[in-house]
């Protein structure tokens, strides 16, 4: 088929072919591109950054249940728990997925910082400083985030009130997605630091 031949059929035929990723290079060799529901450049750049730190939050929550796993396995008779009593606020009535997102960051940063102190006492002596350090920047990453939302959420009633122009709006949405970005490698560095202090708690 020439390559017009194929857009002819481009209704059926792209729903086949993305749904296979092994087709994915020769879509792209015909120029087909994949449709985004009325997604501007900066919502669809916020949008692929919130997807990589929902996929970062996942993967910390994993690691870090292994790792009370292990402590469990290996320190038997001592209780190990990363559950605590650290208050996180409650999501706001009918949340976004950033709102969700920011919730269960704190949630899992609170459990984190919890099991890390139940390893120092395990080892009888305080893990590196570049571990609280990374954990600070995880928290501050996070609070950013937070204020970039709520930079979001004022914007519209200020645009039906006064009116700014578009490029304001989007500046506001970039904003946030480059917040995003970095609460991403924050959560990164959470767990390769989480990795790190577990190693240092093993008995040898």
């Amino acid at each position: 088929f020439s390559q017009d031949d194929l857009k002819r059929l481009y209704p059926c035929f792209t729903d086949k072919m993305y749904s296979d990723s092994a087709l994915s290079g020769f879509v792209s060799a015909f120029g087909f591109q994949k449709q985004v529901k009325n997604r501007s450049g900066p919502a669809s750049e916020l949008h692929v950054r919130l997807e990589e730190c929902y996929e970062q939050w996942r993967a910390l929550e994993k690691e870090r249940k292994k790792t009370e796993s292990a402590l469990a396995k290996n320190f038997q008779g001592k209780k190990v728990s990363s559950t605590n009593n650290i208050p996180i606020p409650r999501l706001t009535s009918n949340p976004s997925r950033v709102d969700r997102l920011i919730v269960d960051q704190l949630r899992e940063q609170a459990r984190v910082v919890t099991l890390l102190g139940k390893m120092e006492r395990l080892r009888s002596s305080p893990l590196h400083a570049n571990i609280s350090t990374a954990l600070d920047k995880h928290l501050e990453s996070i609070h950013v985030v937070q204020a970039r939302r709520k930079d979001e959420i004022v914007n519209p009633s200020n645009r039906q009130r006064h009116g700014p122009p578009r490029c304001q709006d989007e500046r506001v949405v970039l904003a946030l997605a480059v917040a995003l970005r970095a609460l991403c490698q924050a959560t990164r560095k959470v767990r390769t630091v989480l990795w790190c202090a577990l190693q240092m708690t093993l008995p040898k």
